[in-house]
């Protein structure tokens, strides 16, 4: 998912590079930047929120095991 994720920012820096090297920034130009943006974000909060249910699962586990 990693990948996925740099793939994703590297061609939304490349496309808004490029759209201000051509021309200003329009509505359309705007809207991918600021989608392909919050996706990401919403993506890492999703996985995030994975990561602490299973830390807490494993140290559950750890606690029950110890005892």
């Amino acid at each position: 998912m990693f990948a996925i994720r740099i793939y994703l920012s590297a061609l939304t820096l490349t496309f808004l590079v490029i759209s201000l090297m051509t021309r200003d920034i329009g509505v359309l130009d705007a809207t991918v930047v600021v989608c392909s943006l919050l996706y990401i974000i919403l993506d890492i909060k999703e996985e995030l929120l994975a990561l602490r249910s299973l830390e807490a699962r494993v140290l559950s586990l750890s606690r029950s095991s110890n005892s």
